[in-house]
């Protein structure tokens, strides 16, 4: 099973570059991100990516018509949304913007996965992350959920996995979830909200070998 990538948190040219052989790329438009990017700057930033990469936008309970002009501004392939947006909200994005939707779900027991078959009538892929404390910024934590909570998990659309994964994890982790797509961000960071183009570059050829 060859196994895709994302990286997420994208926002200077170097990184982007160090990240040409991921799946997926994110830029992260929420502000109190400590990954946070403009969408002038993800423009820029958007011609050095290939075009075989997806370009994911990551807003969390943002405007839709702020999502609307990064989308068109940018250019952007996909749209993850990680706040509490409602099926109702999603239904209202996907039509408006006409854009493949990631729903992000924070896990942190088996009925957080349950929650989950509610989104997949109006989402393209759902992505399962850790459920943040409550004083914690949503997604790039840093930290890891209990994996086994989704054995016999089975979403009838395509998901990935997220949550404090990195080089020395991510075998066990496609292992224990067999998850065909990882997103990784503080795992290939040399300080929070920095990424590490050599950390990039080792995880994508590890993980594309194994």
């Amino acid at each position: 099973m060859e196994v895709k990538i994302k990286i997420c948190g994208i926002n200077n040219e170097k990184v982007a570059k160090a990240s040409k052989d991921a799946d997926f790329v994110g830029f992260v438009f929420y502000q109190k991100s400590p990954r946070f990017v403009d969408a002038i700057r993800a423009r820029e930033i958007s011609k050095t990516i290939r075009n075989n990469q997806k370009k994911v936008g990551l807003f969390v309970n943002a405007d839709i018509n702020v999502m609307q002009h990064i989308t068109e501004y940018v250019g952007l392939d996909m749209i993850q949304l990680h706040g509490k947006e409602s099926i109702d909200e999603i239904i209202e994005i996907k039509q408006r913007l006409n854009i493949p939707i990631i729903k992000a779900i924070s896990v942190s027991d088996k009925n957080d996965v349950r929650l989950s078959k509610k989104f997949e009538n109006c989402c393209d892929m759902i992505l399962f992350d850790t459920k943040p404390n409550t004083n914690d910024l949503p997604g790039g934590s840093g930290k890891s959920f209990d994996w086994n909570l989704l054995e016999n998990s089975k979403p009838s659309i395509k998901w990935m996995l997220a949550g404090g994964i990195d080089i020395k994890n991510v075998k066990d982790a496609i292992s224990k979830t067999k998850a065909s797509i990882i997103d990784v961000s503080s795992g290939v960071e040399k300080k929070r909200g920095i990424k590490c183009e050599k950390k990039i570059k080792e995880f994508i050829r590890y993980v594309k070998k194994n």
